[in-house]
């Protein structure tokens, strides 16, 4: 099993709650999403408004970037949530429904060496997920995405689940900024339960939350 698909495993499966409040959490009703009902992850928000359909925006602590949060995905504090001034800082968090039998799982972190580590970025990235192939290079108007996908088997031979690996290194094109992005999405259960998990619609899930961060520039 890889070292952070195991990690994230282990994250989705004893995943539990923070205990922090901010802004307007405080004083308007709560939407009933995952998100805003969970302490921790609310404290993170600014806004209880959706920016796209089914997502809230998540600006980091360091000011560096936002992206799309998922309004069933939740977090923790650490490990969960590293920062390190603001030139680092790491996140994991996972959409889990066991009843639908589905779970995902994110990380993202964020780094202030833009594309000039880009071969020692990539190879980190690739040692982490598994993966030995090249990477697709993807541009929008304001960053460079160079993604990638892999299919894996997690767990034991008797109880494994088949794992959909989206991931990429995100620069900016404005500033030396990036972020790696990871993406997993398997089902609980695959031998006893349907599961009904479309890696093509996972990876276009992929893509909109990869090609949606949006770097701060450098002022």
């Amino acid at each position: 099993m890889r070292s952070w698909v195991t990690y994230a495993l282990i994250f989705t499966l004893v995943f539990a709650g923070g205990c922090s409040i901010k802004k307007e959490a405080d004083s308007k009703v709560l939407p009933n999403t995952a998100a805003f009902q969970d302490e921790f992850t609310r404290s993170l928000l600014d806004s209880s408004e959706e920016v796209e359909d089914g997502h809230y925006l998540f600006e980091l602590k360091t000011g560096g970037y936002s992206m799309l949060w998922p309004k069933n995905a939740t977090t923790d504090g650490p490990p969960f949530y590293q920062r390190n001034k603001s030139g680092f800082e790491k996140i994991l968090f996972s959409e889990i429904d066991e009843e639908e039998n589905y779970s995902y799982a994110f990380s993202t972190t964020y780094t202030t060496y833009g594309d000039s580590l880009i071969e020692t970025s990539l190879n980190m990235l690739s040692s982490s997920v598994g993966y030995n192939g090249e990477y697709e290079k993807i541009e929008t108007t304001k960053t460079i995405i160079y993604y990638a996908k892999l299919e894996d088997k997690i767990g034991t031979v008797n109880e494994s689940v088949t794992s959909f690996n989206y991931f990429s290194y995100i620069v900016s094109k404005d500033s030396k900024k990036g972020i790696e992005y990871i993406f997993i999405a398997n089902c609980f259960d695959e031998i006893n339960r349907v599961c009904k998990i479309d890696p093509k619609v996972e990876e276009e899930k992929a893509l909109i939350q990869m090609k949606n961060v949006t770097f701060r520039a450098d002022g």
